[in-house]
C-alpha cells in the first residue's frame, strides 16, 4: 500500500487533470526549449543531470503541464527515487493497476526523477526501451558522472544526455524582475548592477533571498543533502565526516592547487581513500578539478591539480569574505566547464581550452586597467603551443598586445546554457 500510495501522491493529476503551478513554474529556463526540442522530435531517452536545486524537477513538471493539454492525464506517470526505490517493471505493473491503463501498449509518458537512487537503473531502462515502443522516457538525477557513466555503458544510441546548470546572469535577472529580455545588450547596465548578486544566487528559489538565508539553503537543501543522503545511499564507505572536512578546505580555497599525497597526510587517511572522496565529491557536481596541460589530454600532469567548487556560490557559505579575483576565476571555470590550466616554473594560465586540436589560453583578471605584466604567462603558452589568448576581466573589450579581452559580464550575458 505505501508504494501505491506515494504513486497516487506524485500523481495528483491522474485525479484532477492538470498541475499545480506551484510545480510547474511560469518561469521557463533557456534550456527547457532544447529540452522540449529533444522531447518532441526523438524517442531516445532523455538523460537530465546537474547539481540539486537547479530546476531539473521543475522542467519534468513543465512538461508534464504541457502534455496534460494534449494527452489523457493517466498516460502520465512520475515518480521520484528520493524515497523509496521500486524496479521498474514493478512501478509500472502498480501504475497499470492503479489506472486501469495497459503501461505495454498504450502510449505512455514516463518521467523518473533522483534515477541514480534505483541501483542498476540503466539496464533497467535499456530494457524497457528496447521492448516498449510506446514508452516516452525521462529520467533526472543529481549524480551527473554516473549518470553519464551508466547511460554510456547501457544506453548508447539510445538517449540524448542533458545538462541543467546553476541559472546564467540573464535568467537570474528575469526570474527576479520577472522580464523576459530579448535583447540582453539594451539591459547591459542592469546587468553589471546585478552580477555581484547573482553570484551568490544562481538557484532558481533564492534569486530574491538575503545573504543569509541563501547561505543556509546552500548548505542544508544542496550539500547536506548530497554529503549526508545522495553519497552514503549511493557508495559503500563513505566517510561524511571526511567529505565535509574536504569540503571546508576546498571551499575555503577556491583555485587551490593540491598535491595529493600531502592532502591525504594532512587529513591522515590513505592515498586510495582521498582519491576516492575527491571522486565523490565530482560524482555529486560539489567540485571541479583542473589538470596541468602538458600538449595533449593523454600527456596532461595527474599532480598538483587545481580544485574549484561546482560553482563559486557554493563557497560563500564557507568563506563569505572570498576576494573578487578568486570569485571571477571561478564563475569562469564554471561558465567554460574548465577542465585544465597551465603552470611551468612561474609562469601561468588560468584554464586551456583544447577542441579539436584548437588550443586556447584563457586569463581571468578582476581588475579595470591592464598592464603587459598580466599577459606574460598568456604570451609565454602561446609561443609554445601556439595558442589562441583570451583574457577576461572588468574593463572594455578589445585588443591588446595581441591579446583578445572580454568583459566579464558581457561573457556572462554571453553564456549558453
Amino acid at each position: 500500500m505505501e508504494i501505491e500510495n506515494e504513486i497516487t501522491i506524485l500523481n495528483d493529476w491522474w485525479k484532477s487533470g492538470n498541475i499545480s503551478g506551484e510545480l510547474a513554474k511560469g518561469y521557463k529556463r533557456k534550456v527547457f526549449v532544447e529540452f522540449k526540442r529533444l522531447f518532441k522530435s526523438h524517442r531516445e531517452v532523455l538523460v537530465l543531470s546537474g547539481l540539486r536545486r537547479v530546476g531539473k524537477t521543475t522542467i519534468i513538471y513543465q512538461q508534464i503541464m504541457d502534455l496534460l493539454k494534449e494527452h489523457k492525464p493517466r498516460s502520465i506517470v512520475y515518480f521520484t527515487f528520493d524515497y523509496i526505490t521500486i524496479n521498474l517493471v514493478e512501478l509500472l505493473d502498480t501504475y497499470s493497476k492503479l489506472t486501469g491503463i495497459d503501461w505495454k501498449h498504450e502510449k505512455i509518458f514516463l518521467f523518473l526523477d533522483e534515477i541514480q537512487k534505483l541501483k542498476g537503473w540503466s539496464s533497467q531502462v535499456k530494457v524497457l526501451f528496447d521492448a516498449f515502443p510506446n514508452l516516452k522516457i525521462v529520467v533526472s538525477g543529481s549524480a551527473s558522472l554516473q549518470l553519464e557513466k551508466d547511460a554510456m555503458d547501457n544506453l548508447a544510441g539510445r538517449h540524448f544526455m542533458l545538462e541543467i546548470k546553476p541559472l546564467s546572469l540573464v535568467e537570474f535577472y528575469e526570474l527576479k524582475y520577472g522580464k523576459v529580455i530579448d535583447r540582453p545588450e539594451l539591459y547591459r547596465s542592469e546587468f553589471v548592477a546585478e552580477t555581484g548578486s547573482y553570484i551568490k544566487r544562481p538557484f532558481p528559489a533564492a534569486v530574491k533571498w538575503r545573504d543569509g538565508d541563501v547561505y543556509a539553503y546552500i548548505r542544508e537543501s544542496v550539500l547536506s543533502k548530497i554529503i549526508r543522503g545522495d553519497l552514503p545511499d549511493t557508495f559503500r564507505e563513505v566517510n561524511v565526516a571526511l567529505l565535509e572536512r574536504m569540503i571546508d578546505v576546498f571551499y575555503s580555497n577556491p583555485g587551490m592547487i593540491i598535491n595529493v599525497d600531502e592532502m591525504a597526510k594532512n587529513f591522515s587517511i590513505s592515498k586510495t581513500t582521498f582519491e576516492k572522496h575527491m571522486f565523490f565529491l565530482k560524482f555529486a557536481k560539489l567540485i571541479r578539478t583542473c589538470a596541468n596541460f602538458r600538449g595533449s589530454a593523454i600527456s596532461m600532469s595527474r599532480k598538483n591539480k587545481k580544485v574549484y567548487p561546482y560553482d563559486i556560490s557554493l563557497a560563500f557559505p564557507f568563506n563569505p569574505n572570498v576576494g573578487i579575483g578568486t570569485v571571477t576565476e571561478t564563475k569562469v571555470a564554471s561558465v567554460i566547464n574548465a577542465k585544465m590550466y597551465w603552470r611551468d616554473g612561474k609562469d601561468e594560465v588560468d584554464f586551456v581550452s583544447n577542441q579539436k586540436g584548437k588550443v586556447e589560453g584563457i586569463e581571468v583578471k578582476a581588475a579595470n586597467i591592464l598592464t603587459k605584466s598580466d599577459m606574460t604567462g598568456l604570451h609565454k603558452f602561446a609561443r609554445k603551443f601556439g595558442a589562441k589568448k583570451f583574457l577576461i576581466y572588468n574593463g572594455k573589450k578589445g585588443n591588446l598586445d595581441r591579446v583578445t579581452l572580454l568583459n566579464f559580464t558581457d561573457f556572462l550575458i554571453a553564456e549558453k546554457v
